[in-house]
Parts: structure tokens; C-alpha cells; sequence
């Protein structure tokens, strides 16, 4: 499961996206995944770098955030 979601709520309530259970969150990592170009089987502190650098960047994070409350 993934490592990095505690500390996305930012993003994640910006996309209206509130995972309760396993399957939710597990739902919500590989849309991560896919949208930093990342595989569902890389290691969650792989996928966790890159998800930061897209966090740290203003219009890749709008762009994360758009996605996910697209899908």
C-alpha cells in the first residue's frame, strides 16, 4: 500500500478524493502512479520521490490535481 497518501490531503481534498478503506486507497495510489508516469509494481519511496518533486513544482501539482479529480 502506499506510503506517500498521508501525506497528500492537501491534494487529495482538493480533488475531492476522501479514500476510507483499502481498495480506495489502493484506487487513488495507482492513479498517482499513472499520472507521474510511474508503475504499479515500483517501490512506494520510488513512486514517493517522484510524487514530491511534482508537489514541489506549482503547475505539475495543479496538473496531479487536476487529473485525479478528472478520473
Amino acid at each position: 500500500m502506499s506510503c506517500y497518501l498521508r501525506h497528500m490531503k492537501d491534494v487529495l481534498n482538493e480533488a475531492d478524493l476522501h479514500p476510507e478503506d483499502k481498495k480506495e486507497r489502493k484506487e487513488v495510489d495507482l492513479a498517482i502512479r499513472n499520472v507521474v508516469g510511474m508503475k504499479a509494481d515500483d517501490k512506494c519511496n520510488v513512486v514517493w520521490k517522484e510524487v514530491k518533486t511534482w508537489l514541489h513544482d506549482e503547475d505539475k501539482k495543479k496538473q496531479l490535481t487536476a487529473e485525479l479529480k478528472a478520473d
